[in-house]
């Protein structure tokens, strides 16, 4: 499988996404829409292939781009890489794609479109019939068969005119409940990123686990000799079990960190993720 990004001024994303998808594929790539050298950097960085673009972002001229460098039994998932779209939605994305279909095609809602598509009575044409110049797709999936099928199109014509023979699927996607939440690039390419390190691996145990231990240690070690000391107890006693207190306290708290930190990163990718289509 290889799964290939379609982004525009998305740098701040680019790394944490390539990482993601190399989860799921043994190939990553980014085409790029906009002069950005540091998506370049970054995609290479993160171990994807980097292909600058600059003509028509339509469904079959992005296709014929991939069908250049398509291995012969390699199955392509395409994801347009834009707000509508979110690193959690990576599982169920790659899940909708294992259907067996030659072209299976998710449109944005279609409040979402470039063009609002009717029949002239107040209800939305059937999904398969918009052409690929008047909605946008924000994933894609494809078989080599597939894949050649749809490069040979131009944009003026809809997934519904792919022939006879290739197994065809296209659903829209529902706009996601509750109010849109914006997020902030600069946490998402920081933090997320970060936090995202620390669930992946084993880090956790090692950045709040081990240091949890040492706390843990010398606060008890120094709660141990203030009860055995026989002297009187004055101000500085009083101050060494304060600080005994607050290493034993942090000690423990670093260590129940390091335990949710790890379960939590073991239980990330199988929380059920969901994107409802209608057919």
């Amino acid at each position: 499988m290889r799964i290939v990004f379609v982004a525009r001024d998305q740098a701040l994303r680019i790394a944490s996404a390539v990482i993601r998808a190399r989860d799921f594929a043994e190939r990553v790539a980014v085409i790029n829409l906009d002069c950005n050298e540091e998506t370049r950097r970054l995609t290479e960085e993160s171990g994807g292939e980097f292909i600058q673009y600059s003509g028509p972002t339509n469904a079959p001229s992005i296709a014929k781009i991939l069908a250049e460098t398509t291995l012969e039994q390699e199955q392509t998932v395409i994801i347009a890489l834009d707000e509508d779209w979110k690193l959690s939605d990576m599982a169920p994305t790659v899940g909708q794609s294992r259907q067996g279909h030659d072209v299976f095609i998710a449109f944005k809602h279609r409040t979402k479109n470039r063009k609002s598509v009717d029949d002239g009575q107040g209800s939305p044409v059937v999904t398969d019939t918009y052409n690929y110049s008047e909605a946008d797709i924000q994933f894609a999936f494809c078989t080599k068969k597939g894949l050649l099928a749809v490069a040979e199109q131009n944009q003026d014509q809809a997934p519904a005119d792919l022939p006879d023979n290739i197994d065809l699927r296209v659903v829209e996607l529902n706009l996601p409940p509750g109010p849109v939440q914006r997020e902030s690039l600069a946490s998402a390419s920081r933090f997320a990123q970060f936090f995202y390190w620390m669930l992946e691996s084993r880090h956790p145990l090692i950045w709040f686990g081990i240091p949890g231990i040492v706390f843990f240690w010398v606060g008890f070690e120094m709660a141990n000799e203030l009860i055995s000391f026989q002297g009187p107890h004055d101000s500085v006693s009083l101050g060494v079990a304060l600080a005994a207190f607050i290493a034993t306290l942090f000690g423990v708290f670093s260590l129940t960190a390091s335990l949710i930190l790890y379960v939590l990163g073991k239980q990330v990718n199988r929380v059920p993720n969901r994107i409802v289509v209608k057919e």
